[in-house]
């Protein structure tokens, strides 16, 4: 599929956003480089999407009025800190016997600390009930569905950004992460912030473009703050900037090498800055409530060995875990009351758009910073999975999701144009294609939407197979297990943590 002309195509990112600027080419950007067609009207739709997202959040979010999944964990811990209780932050604290009437609650101190604070806001505000600890997931889960559309127009013309942000709005697993009080909302936002701050870094003039590293790192401190999983973001991203740099200042020397030299030491010392110092000082910050409980640092860093014991040694099967590589198959999502999964009728062509991506970054010789960026976005949050031992969960893939997205939308836009071949003789044009497309995605989200809210539906059959000599009648849930692995307790060959690739490697050199 030719790409000429194409919107988003890579033969139309121009010298600012591509991943190895000449020195003459980054010191004159275009006023019609991509990132720089920010309009009101773009404006406009970041608000709109925000407020779209939080009213969608927002309606029957005390629903259902009890824990759900990990918010045995989540929201206990926030609500008992918010109490002014410091036992949460205790890894040897044991849970009083009266709160164990709640159900198997327990203290999350085997994660960074930030996620809890906002928790603590919503429950402080609307009380320690469902919508008092689910509020600020919404918040943010809103907030960033506007950071994604910005992310989305920066690299990317207007349809492009349009398309993914359409995607990721009716995405189930972000819907579901953005309505319960977990963590792993926030650990997406944050690293989205990260991502954006690491293209505006690309798509800035030599002189300006270090501000933006500082941006990327706060951003990714902030997700390590919540979930140590960022650090994968953290290492790749802090790699490209070093290649980049490296690129620059050995473009400089050819013709300048006094000031070549001076900035290389200029870069060494933002890249320590920003992706060492900084992320570290938003770490710690995040701590900032334990510290003022009256904990010490003695008692921190022992906390944290005790996280790192823990994750490193976290191995207990259990029914609804997954390896990595099933994840982009949707072979397991995670059923608890409700479905944590994603909207199928999108997510079975993530991959596909995603490797769509890959091969057009290939053909434009890895020069497009914006199709780099989907694939380091999409790669860095999931691929490092393959190399932990610890059990892991469909959910995990979250961070991947709105890279995802992108993908997605990226491909859409290509094939608008065009003419799509049904048969030698026919045809039909790809608008119609693509609307056909997102009408069939949002009617997948409708489908699946009592699912993802537990809204009351009837157990009655609904579709009399037996009738028909094809097997027993389905109710309306059953209509949703579309693979056999959907359905509560399903047989499932996967469900303890398998090995690392690296630990197989090393047992087959053995």
């Amino acid at each position: 599929m030719s790409t000429e002309g194409a919107p988003g195509a890579p033969s139309q990112l121009l010298p600012s956003e591509t991943l190895r600027p000449s020195v003459t080419a980054a010191a004159r950007p275009s006023s019609n480089a991509v990132g720089a067609r920010w309009v009101r009207l773009d404006t406009v739709i970041v608000l709109a999407a925000i407020v779209s997202a939080l009213s969608l959040y927002l309606f029957r979010l005390d629903q259902p009025a009890q824990y759900i999944y990990d918010e045995l964990y989540h929201a206990y811990t926030a609500a008992k800190l918010a109490e002014g209780s410091p036992a949460p932050y205790d890894p040897f604290a044991k849970v009083p016997e009266a709160d164990k009437q709640r159900g198997k609650v327990a203290h999350v101190w085997d994660h960074p600390a930030f996620a809890k604070l906002p928790m603590q806001v919503g429950i402080k505000l609307f009380g320690d009930r469902p919508f008092g600890w689910r509020i600020a997931n919404a918040v943010f889960g809103s907030l960033g569905i506007g950071i994604f559309y910005i992310l989305g127009r920066r690299l990317f013309q207007r349809e492009v950004a349009l398309y993914a942000t359409a995607l990721l709005l009716l995405d189930g697993l972000w819907f579901v992460e953005s309505r319960l009080a977990l963590n792993d909302i926030y650990l997406v936002c944050f690293l989205l912030l990260g991502y954006l701050g690491f293209a505006l870094y690309f798509q800035s003039p030599p002189e300006r473009r270090w501000r933006y590293l500082w941006l990327t790192g706060a951003g990714l401190g902030l997700a390590i703050a919540t979930k140590w999983s960022a650090l994968y973001s953290i290492g790749l991203v802090g790699l490209a900037a070093t290649i980049r740099e490296t690129w620059l200042c050995l473009a400089a020397a050819r013709t300048q090498p006094r000031r070549a030299a001076l900035q290389l030491l200029g870069a060494a010392a933002t890249l320590g800055g920003a992706f060492l110092l900084l992320p570290a000082a938003l770490y710690v910050a995040a701590y900032a409530q334990y510290f003022s409980m009256g904990f010490t640092w003695s008692d921190w860093r022992e906390l944290q060995r005790q996280m790192w014991i823990y994750h490193t040694n976290l191995k207990a099967p259990h029914s609804w875990a997954s390896p990595w590589w099933s994840w982009p198959l949707m072979l397991r999502p995670v059923w608890y009351h409700l479905f944590i999964m994603g909207n199928p009728l999108s997510w079975w062509l993530h991959l596909p758009a995603v490797l769509f991506v890959g091969i057009q970054w290939i053909r434009g010789r890895f020069r497009s910073a914006a199709l780099g960026l989907v694939l380091l976005g999409y790669f860095g949050q999931w691929l490092p999975w393959s190399l932990s031992p610890r059990v892991a969960y469909f959910y995990h893939m979250l961070p991947s999701v709105p890279f995802a997205c992108l993908a997605l939308g990226y491909t859409l836009a290509q094939i608008r144009p065009r003419r799509v071949p049904i048969t030698p003789s026919r045809w039909i044009h790809g608008r119609t294609l693509v609307r056909g497309y997102l009408v069939v995605v949002l009617l997948g989200f409708i489908f699946f939407y009592p699912m993802f809210t537990w809204l009351p539906v009837s157990d009655a059959p609904i579709v009399p197979l037996s009738r028909l000599g094809l097997g027993p009648d389905l109710n309306f849930v059953q209509l949703h297990y579309w693979l056999p692995t959907w359905v509560p307790g399903s047989p499932w060959a996967y469900g303890s943590p398998q090995p690392a690739v690296w630990d197989l490697l090393r047992s087959l050199l053995r």
